[in-house]
């Protein structure tokens, strides 16, 4: 493995602590982007100006903010960026009481459609129906309402590169979720509960009932719910253990020189304190760090002098 030891200096010691101090301060904290101290202290044009880059864990990311309002309700850590049409529905779901497998449902629901990602305004919301779950109290209630807009042909699925594939020819992604995830979940619910599983373990079990249903593999869906399960059941799937890794996140590890994911990511942790979950987040993020992605937002660079060799992507 040859290191190419100047990204991982960007990665480690410019990114990592300026998107550390951003979550901390101000996506979950009181103040401002382009406050005062953020301007001394992330001093980064392109880290300030687009609301991709402010989090170094994968719980503060948009495409977790509708399990976030669904779990903690009028305490969710995004409550001061809410709105007040925005705080009635979090608010309403301050007296959800589901069980675990029900919780499991919308975890999986969410990401099989995409998890509400556009990394513009509406990023973590978008069509996604999910959000307005707190008024359901069992995963039939949620059936009900995914067989409602389906037939209202109301849109369910958002960012096409956060959703799995069609399962199999003539199986749809809903017609799964209708017809098929309350059995296998089932099926999770006791995988889980005989012992504390890892990651990888969780995802194989879930591409397992693929192969042999002749579905096509969920490996982005499965593996971003199982790391759901840890942030929010920790003592069910462990928080700590390695994670199969996305697109860009492979992409970035190869930019840095890295050649074996886990090894790869010991390496990372023990340089930042990050979780391999968080810091499969991260690699994504630096990708877009590293091209000078802006989502649309206008043309920003960023200010740390590395020179990534992507190019710059606007859209």
């Amino acid at each position: 493995m040859t290191l190419n030891k100047e990204a991982i200096d960007v990665l480690v010691h410019y990114y990592y602590p300026r998107a550390k101090w951003l979550q901390e301060n101000v996506n979950w904290g009181t103040l401002a982007y382009k406050g005062k101290e953020a301007n001394e202290i992330v001093n980064d044009e392109l880290m300030q100006n687009v609301e991709i880059y402010d989090c170094y864990q994968r719980a503060a990311a948009g495409f977790s903010n509708v399990l976030q309002d669904l779990r903690y309700g009028e305490f969710t850590p995004k409550w001061r960026w809410q709105d007040k049409e925005r705080r009635d529905i979090t608010r309403a779901n301050n007296s959800i009481n589901w069980d675990f497998k029900t919780w499991l449902y919308v975890f999986m629901c969410h990401r099989i459609t995409g998890s509400g990602a556009s990394f513009v305004e509406d990023h973590g919301y978008r069509n996604n129906i999910m959000q307005y779950w707190g008024k359901c109290d069992t995963i039939e209630n949620m059936i009900a309402d995914l067989h409602y807009n389906r037939n209202m042909k109301n849109s369910i699925f958002t960012s096409i590169g956060n959703q799995p594939p069609a399962p199999k020819k003539g199986v749809s992604n809903i017609d799964f979720m209708i017809n098929e995830l309350p059995n296998l979940l089932d099926d999770v619910v006791d995988f889980l509960y005989a012992r504390k599983r890892n990651h990888k373990e969780v995802v194989d079990f879930l591409n397992d009932y693929n192969i042999r249903n002749g579905h096509r593999r969920f490996n982005f869906a499965y593996t971003a719910f199982s790391l759901d399960m840890s942030d929010y059941f920790p003592e069910i799937v462990d928080e700590d253990s390695h994670t199969y890794l996305g697109n860009n996140a492979i992409r970035c590890m190869k930019r840095l020189g890295g050649s074996n994911g886990d090894k790869f990511m010991d390496m990372l942790r023990d340089k930042t304190g990050g979780k391999p979950k968080d810091l499969e987040d991260v690699m994504c993020d630096f990708v877009r760090f590293g091209q000078n992605y802006t989502a649309g937002y206008g043309t920003y660079t960023n200010n740390s002098g590395w020179d990534s060799g992507w190019s710059q992507r606007n859209q």
